[in-house]
């Protein structure tokens, strides 16, 4: 007997580097022996993740925006939706979710799964009003944290007995560890982040925990990999520093292995999160990892084990941290040694296709 694939849509707001869209990418990857994907991208933002899917065999329908919140746009995802004669639809990211939810309006018996992947309180009270009543509608809402979990339930009220913790997964074969770079002089390490370079990711904080590490370790150097609004900004700040020689901004990369191959420690300054991707990746490329106490970063790492925590806007403590482990170069090895095994072991793409396509089949059959 042929095997009914079931049709999925996956609701996003955009299809350019990002967490959430190579988790989508992934997902369909994992799902595309065993389910019929269309993508609905509600940007013309498709790049590198559009081509990417549909070379997956994914059909990517684009639905830009008109304005701020646009009538005309939920109109076209609910048409479109209808065509597709799609069953489910599983909403990336908080705009995802509001129009998903609006669209469904019009097209009755599709369920509908929502996502919260970062603990971000909306502040337009409109959005926020819309939000709220489509994650208490969805049929599932999957959190890639506890935290996520908690976040989604008190602030966007969630249904709790419908929530379900899916943590990211990552292909750890891509990110197998490599020899540590060699220092400029020896003397120094390189230290990284990626990510987008906007206020979230509080990379003023990274800078000044540069500057003192820069004061006992004169050598140390500074990568950053994204790109954002915060830019300029922070390439003034650094001038004003006096870090130019140490503090370089490489925009974004289609090779964050390659990246990480070449640092010793990654940082990840963030004030709020979900559970970040980038982290992940440090891990099971091997990299010491010293983050801040945000969303899902308390249950990625463990600290002193896997890694190193310490409080958003801590800037000493990154320092200090930082300084140790490059004095102690063999314990950051078995710290890196151990956060491989971890994502290994809790949070392969295996692991979160499997989970997810589990949300789906309790969604579809009325049980979730």
């Amino acid at each position: 007997m042929d095997r009914v694939q079931r049709r999925i849509g996956l609701v996003i707001g955009q299809l350019g580097y990002g967490g959430a869209e190579g988790q989508l990418y992934e997902l369909v990857r994992a799902l595309r022996d065993d389910a019929r994907v269309v993508v609905y991208c509600l940007s013309d933002r498709t790049e590198p993740y559009g081509p990417m899917l549909e070379q997956l065999g994914a059909a990517v329908r684009v639905i830009p925006a008109r304005g701020s919140f646009d009538l005309g746009r939920v109109l076209a995802l609910a048409r479109a939706i209808r065509a597709d004669r799609v069953e489910l639809v599983h909403a990336f990211l908080y705009i995802a979710t509001a129009y998903a939810y609006l669209a469904l309006l019009v097209c009755p018996g599709v369920r509908l799964v929502s996502s919260a992947r970062n603990c971000k309180a909306e502040p337009n009270a409109l959005r926020r009003a819309v939000m709220r009543r489509a994650f208490a509608r969805s049929q599932a809402v999957i959190c890639n944290s506890r935290e996520m979990a908690r976040f989604a339930v008190a602030y966007y009220r969630a249904r709790p007995e419908r929530v379900h913790v899916v943590y990211n997964g990552v292909d750890a074969h891509r990110f197998a560890p490599t020899a540590a770079p060699t220092a400029s002089d020896g003397t120094g390490p390189v230290i990284g982040t990626v990510g987008r370079v906007e206020k979230q990711k509080n990379l003023d904080v990274f800078l000044q925990a540069a500057a003192c590490v820069r004061g006992d370790a004169p050598a140390a150097r500074f990568e950053i990999v994204g790109e954002g609004s915060e830019r300029a900004r922070l390439e003034a700040l650094v001038r004003t520093m006096s870090l130019a020689d140490a503090v370089r901004f490489r925009g974004t990369t289609k090779d964050v292995p390659a990246f990480l191959s070449g640092i010793h420690q990654f940082w990840l300054t963030s004030d709020w999160e979900g559970t970040p991707n980038v982290v992940l990746e440090a891990m099971a490329a091997g990299i010491p990892v010293i983050a801040t106490r945000v969303g899902g970063t308390t249950e990625v790492i463990d600290h002193g084990s896997t890694g190193t925590l310490v409080d958003s806007g801590d800037v000493r403590g990154i320092c200090t941290a930082a300084l140790e482990l490059w004095r102690d170069r063999a314990r950051a090895k078995e710290i890196g040694t151990r956060a491989r095994a971890a994502v290994l072991e809790r949070f392969s793409l295996e692991r979160m296709a499997a989970d997810t396509a589990a949300v789906y089949a309790a969604v579809a059959e009325g049980a979730a």
